[in-house]
């Protein structure tokens, strides 16, 4: 199940930042949206990058610690968890 949600993640991962680099893009330019809307996309859209890539690489940094036989599996997902929860947090405080 991990590995599915990992690979999921990795896909929207993906679309979300080319979204978000051509939204950029196109605000800093003023081509290829307009600037309303690439502002936009740009800056509501930044969350759900972060999400997904918090679960991207604290999945496959789980898959990677038990791969070398790191820690308790416990230990490990409660630790992961945390780190994911917290660096969320500490995002959501910053918008």
């Amino acid at each position: 199940m991990l590995v599915k949600i990992n690979r999921l993640s990795a896909w929207i991962l993906l679309i979300f930042m080319i979204i978000f680099l051509i939204s950029g893009y196109a605000w800093n330019n003023g081509i290829l949206l307009p600037l309303r809307q690439a502002k936009h996309m740009h800056t509501e859209l930044d969350l759900y990058l972060v999400f997904f890539f918090l679960v991207h690489v604290l999945i496959s940094t789980k898959f990677t610690l038990a791969r070398w036989r790191v820690g308790h599996e416990r230990l490990v997902n409660l630790l992961l968890i945390a780190i994911g929860v917290l660096s969320f947090w500490s995002i959501l405080g910053i918008d």
